[in-house]
């Protein structure tokens, strides 16, 4: 970044259980808080907010880009994000197969709590089914040509 855009930036890091997924100074980010969609930039209001399964979109010298991130918290401060989330993708590296599958999986298994509520963990399936959704809207929305088709092909379309 531009020494003199120094002050207009704020750094993004961006964690998973298994990697730093990304590390990286930002002008912007549009985080998907559990209230709705949430815009951050340098200087912002230090917070901690919930964030629910769906898209992250940054603006930094790279242009505007798009992943996804699950359910998680990000702690923001004037001059960084910190986004803790169970996974993170770039729409390049998502299976369209799996997100597909996964959410076939989860809709059966939300029917079948439906007849039996004794299960243990009810809301896995809710969140299995929104961690599918938002993989798919991000994929239908910025990911490549071949992976939109590849999933119209899967749902019917």
């Amino acid at each position: 970044m531009a020494a003199n855009n120094m002050e207009n930036v704020i750094r993004l890091v961006v964690v998973t259980p298994d990697r730093v997924f990304f590390e990286g100074d930002v002008y912007s980010a549009t985080i998907p808080a559990t209230d709705g969609a949430m815009g951050v930039m340098a200087g912002h209001e230090p917070q901690v907010v919930s964030i629910t399964p769906g898209i992250v979109t940054i603006r930094d010298d790279e242009g505007i880009r798009h992943f996804f991130a699950a359910e998680g918290y990000s702690e923001i401060g004037q001059s960084l994000i910190m986004i803790v989330c169970n996974s993170a993708e770039w729409p390049e590296e998502i299976s369209v197969g799996r997100i597909f599958e996964s959410y076939k999986i989860a809709c059966d298994t939300i029917e079948e709590q439906k007849k039996d509520t004794s299960h243990k963990y009810p809301n896995d399936a809710f969140y299995m089914k929104q961690r599918a959704i938002a993989r798919m809207h991000l994929i239908e929305s910025y990911g490549p040509d071949a992976k939109k088709q590849r999933l119209a092909e899967l749902k019917g379309e």
